[in-house]
């Protein structure tokens, strides 16, 4: 059973979690993946600053670096406030390909360091004989980039505790995986906790699909909050921190406000009570996910 924490460690949203390596880590950071260099992604950044987050989750997957960069530098807010993480995807793990994407990655945000560089994916696909030499190789080079100061912070997305084994040195300071009532991959959690591993949890809301299930709009409207508001207390009060997304300015500052109202037994038994795989991407870690045409998303 997982453990939900009676007081949280911070009383409001610019509360930070302590990473194992010293580094503080804003608790609630902004999902950037379907924010693209193009059109308005920049401009729903900026949003996002001015709604208060100055904790940004990117990657190189996804095509929206230069628009994190850019909403960054238009603030006028000193690069220090901000905490920005980006990710090597699965089909570059490697030395050389780690260090390729991250060169990529700090030109397309403009910066000499991010605050945080992950293992977007741990294996290219279920077929991939080669997947721990990889792994290996590629968390050797995150803990030289962190030499380097090229990063400050290591860790790594969406393993589970198989994937842990093929790690040598340092212990990742994050993991980054799908959670939500729903989805709580309890024995990967797990694993992470007893090692002071902080998980992040993607996809909060369930793909958006818990907005409109019975049970959390029922919790919702007991406490006069969103659907929204519920699952990402949710997520706090598991010990995770959340990396809601939205394009819209009013949820943005919405999905910060989550510390007028706590879940009680009832609630949390009713979020851990439903049904498995409810809202989940249908992603799982050993399996392959094809490169998306960010032009098309």
């Amino acid at each position: 059973m997982l453990e939900f924490k009676q007081n949280l460690p911070f009383a409001d949203a610019d509360g930070c979690y302590e990473l194992l390596d010293g580094n503080r880590i804003p608790a609630i950071g902004f999902g950037t993946w379907r924010v693209k260099d193009r059109e308005d992604g920049a401009a729903v950044c900026a949003d996002a600053i001015r709604a208060g987050y100055r904790h940004f989750d990117t990657a190189y997957l996804y095509g929206s670096e230069e628009s994190v960069g850019e909403a960054i530098r238009a603030s006028g807010i000193d690069r220090s406030e901000f905490f920005v993480t980006t990710k090597v995807w699965k089909d570059d793990l490697s030395a050389e390909g780690a260090r390729l994407e991250l060169e990529t990655s700090l030109s397309r945000l403009g910066m000499d360091y991010v605050d945080l560089l992950l293992i977007h994916w741990p294996r290219r696909d279920s077929e991939d004989p080669e997947w721990r030499e990889r792994l290996t190789e590629t968390w050797n080079a995150f803990q030289q980039f962190k030499r380097e100061g090229l990063v400050k912070s290591i860790g790594v997305a969406n393993f589970l505790p198989h994937h842990f084994e093929a790690l040598e040195g340092e212990v990742p300071v994050v993991n980054q995986i799908e959670v939500h009532p729903g989805y709580l991959q309890k024995e990967a959690v797990r694993y992470c906790r007893e090692r002071g591993i902080l998980v992040e949890a993607w996809a909060p809301l369930g793909q958006n699909r818990l907005m409109t299930n019975p049970v959390v709009e029922s919790i919702a409207e007991k406490h006069h909050v969103s659907p929204a508001q519920v699952c990402l207390r949710f997520s706090l009060e598991l010990g995770l921190l959340p990396l809601p997304k939205s394009a819209n300015p009013d949820r943005m500052r919405q999905n910060r406000e989550l510390f007028g109202f706590s879940l009680d037994e009832d609630d949390r038994a009713e979020l851990m009570g439903l049904p498995e795989k409810t809202g989940w991407s249908g992603e799982h870690p050993d399996d392959a996910i094809p490169m998306p045409d960010l032009s098309k998303l």
